[in-house]
This record gives structure tokens, C-alpha cells and sequence, in this order.
């Protein structure tokens, strides 16, 4: 201490260039960040070449088949044999169950034999009535005996007939409904516990698409109209191609709760795997475009002040790209003016991008 005041020793301000250090690496690191470049998916335009039909509308529907049956008893009784199972495949009119049937056939036995005398006593009668010993009333009554055992004897065989449940077309079972030893009965006239049918038999050469199509887009379409058919269960398997389909039917009345009218595509293609209820989408066609012809998504499309631009690379930068929009179709906008092989991003709705902008390209 000199002249009585204190020395104060002035140290080095570390921690001053410790937090600028740490600006400056802050700083560097955000224009590091901010120019990087920003890593965006890249698709090119969809192409139509000359011919190909131009798709006008797409839905979604499951498969149906077209002649389906629920095969049921005409007459309550226990199942005695059944002959079918899931995947089943029948042919028209092949048994595929049979009821109990004993107390019916002796019933019809009983009646045979009751035929038997009924016909020998007519026969007895007529020999006396021509001999005039018989009258006229006595004979008709022996006739009438013996047609009414004749009108019972085919009502037995009618009934034992319906005892034997046959396919009514040649097809698949797909769900079996009953076992043996159950009580099957025609709708609910055989109590709480009887079922009503035995088997769900489908024909598989007639599965066709049954799709919902909005009630705005049904001016669209038109009977015979070609299609194409994905099932979702197809799409796993190697090089999937869609089955060639055709628009059946167009079903004359609307859902007024969903505003959609069924429609029915035929399939022109079968695939073995195929089975009702799987799921599909339908790409129906409409005219053939007249030469090569670009498409864009909707979300491909951006609009600067009204007017509609994509966003493509071009020297590894984002830059803005006026196009001309013509049709539009399920895939898009039709895009003229730009080429074939023209990289379009593909910017998520929450990126905010810049012209400009270093853009990374992904794998398309």
C-alpha cells in the first residue's frame, strides 16, 4: 500500500471472451443452419402417352359376388348328413345335406300300400258296375279314394324331396351354418332354437366391385366404361398389375344420408386369390388422350398471386416455375410447358421455403 491507499490488481476479463466465443459460435452455427441445405423429397410429372385412357374417376369397394345364396330347408327338420365344408366347391344341383326323413318315408310307405287297395277296390268296382250290381255314387267314391291317395303319395314325395338340400348353381361354400344333428327350419317357424339356413354358397366366376361413387361424380360415368381394378390383398405380390374391369351397372336410386349411388364393376380379369369382401379401388377411364400429355399433383401446384407455379431444382436451388394448368383428373392438373423430366419438389405444408434456397434432393 502506498501513501496509505490500496494497490487493486486488474485481472484478465476470461469470462467476457468466453461469452463471446460462445456468440460468435452461436451466430456461425445459425447461418451454418440457415444455409444448409434443406433435404426435399422430388417427384416428375406423371405421363400419359398417346392412347393410353385417361382416368376420370377413382372409388373405393369390396368384392361381391353376384350370384349368392343362402341355402335353406323348404321344411323343418334335423340335419342327417352334410357334405360340405368352408371352401367347398359344388356343382348345380349336387346334394350338399340331407334331413331326417324316416317318419316322412314310412308316412309315404303307409300311403303306397293304402294306393295299393284304394286301386284294387276300384278296380273290383268297375267290374261290378258293369255288371250293374255297383251304382254310380259307390264308384265314384272308390275313384275319389284313389285319387286322393295319389294326391298324398305326391305330396310325400314333394316333401321328401325338399329333405334333400341341393346346390342351386355351381360355386363355392363359403360359410357353413348348421352341423349334424341340429334343427334347420325355413324363417322362424321352428322355434327359438331352430337355424334358418345351412350353408352360404357364392360363385366366384362372378365376383365383381361394389363401389360407393359420390352423387357428383356419377355424371361422370356410363355403362360398358372400361376400369381399372387394385384389391389390396394383390398388391403385395411382385410386379401387381391391375385387373381390366367394366362398368356394369349403375344402380338407379341414391343414399340420401351418404349422397352416393352404388355402382357394380365387372371383372373382365380373375385371379385365384380372389374371394368376396376384399377390399379394392377402381380407376375408371374415360377417353384416350390424343398424344403424350404431363400431369401434376394438386399439391404439386402453388399460386403467386394467382397465378400457378411449381417449385423445382435448378443448380441444387429451390426456384419458382410457371406452368400452364389445363383438365384436371384424379392424378391432378394437366401441365403444359414443362418437360418430361422436370424435378418437382415435394414441400411439406409447414416447410416455408425461399427461392433460392440450397435445397438437398432425397431419393425420388
Amino acid at each position: 500500500m502506498a501513501n496509505g491507499r490500496p494497490v487493486i490488481k486488474k485481472r484478465f476479463p476470461w469470462g467476457w471472451v468466453v461469452l463471446g466465443l460462445l456468440g460468435v459460435g452461436a451466430g456461425v452455427a445459425f447461418y451454418g443452419f440457415k444455409n444448409a441445405p434443406l433435404p426435399l423429397s422430388v417427384s416428375r410429372p406423371t405421363v400419359y402417352k398417346a392412347g393410353d385412357r385417361n382416368p376420370v374417376l377413382t372409388a373405393s369397394g369390396y368384392l361381391v359376388a353376384r350370384h349368392r345364396a343362402t341355402v335353406s330347408a323348404k321344411v323343418p327338420g334335423r340335419v342327417a348328413w352334410l357334405g360340405v365344408e368352408e371352401g367347398t366347391r359344388v356343382n348345380k344341383g349336387q346334394v350338399i345335406a340331407r334331413l331326417e326323413d324316416a317318419d316322412t318315408q314310412a308316412g309315404r310307405d303307409q300311403t303306397a300300400v293304402n294306393l295299393q287297395q284304394a286301386e284294387a277296390d276300384l278296380a273290383r268296382g268297375e267290374a261290378l258296375a258293369r255288371e250293374g250290381i255297383l251304382d254310380r255314387a259307390s264308384l265314384d267314391r272308390l275313384r275319389t279314394s284313389v285319387a286322393t291317395y295319389r294326391a298324398q303319395l305326391r305330396y310325400q314325395d314333394a316333401t321328401l324331396e325338399n329333405m334333400v338340400l341341393r346346390a342351386p348353381f355351381t360355386g363355392t361354400v363359403t360359410q357353413k351354418l348348421s352341423e349334424v344333428g341340429e334343427t334347420v327350419s325355413p324363417g322362424s317357424a321352428g322355434g327359438a332354437n331352430a337355424i334358418n339356413a345351412v350353408a352360404v354358397l357364392a360363385d366366384f366366376d362372378t365376383l365383381e366391385l361394389e363401389v360407393e361413387v359420390n352423387e357428383t361424380g356419377i355424371v361422370k360415368l356410363r355403362k360398358g366404361m372400361p376400369a381399372e381394378v387394385r384389391v389390396d390383398a394383390l398388391d403385395a405380390e411382385p410386379n401387381a398389375k391391375p385387373l381390366k374391369g367394366e362398368l356394369r351397372e349403375i344402380y338407379p336410386t341414391s343414399n340420401r344420408q351418404k349422397a352416393v349411388v352404388v355402382v357394380r364393376v365387372a371383372l373382365l380379369e380373375k385371379h385365384p386369390s380372389l374371394v368376396p369382401d376384399m377390399g379394392a379401388k377402381v380407376t375408371f377411364l374415360g377417353e384416350p388422350f390424343p398424344a403424350e400429355t404431363l400431369f401434376v399433383g394438386r399439391e404439386q401446384v402453388v399460386r403467386r398471386q394467382g397465378k400457378p407455379f411449381l417449385w423445382t431444382l435448378k443448380e441444387g436451388k429451390a426456384a419458382l416455375l410457371p406452368v400452364e394448368l389445363g383438365a384436371e383428373n384424379p392424378v391432378g392438373f394437366q401441365a403444359k410447358g414443362i418437360p418430361a423430366d422436370l424435378p418437382i419438389l415435394v414441400v411439406p405444408q409447414e416447410v416455408k421455403l425461399e427461392e433460392g434456397r440450397r435445397v438437398k434432393a432425397k431419393d425420388e
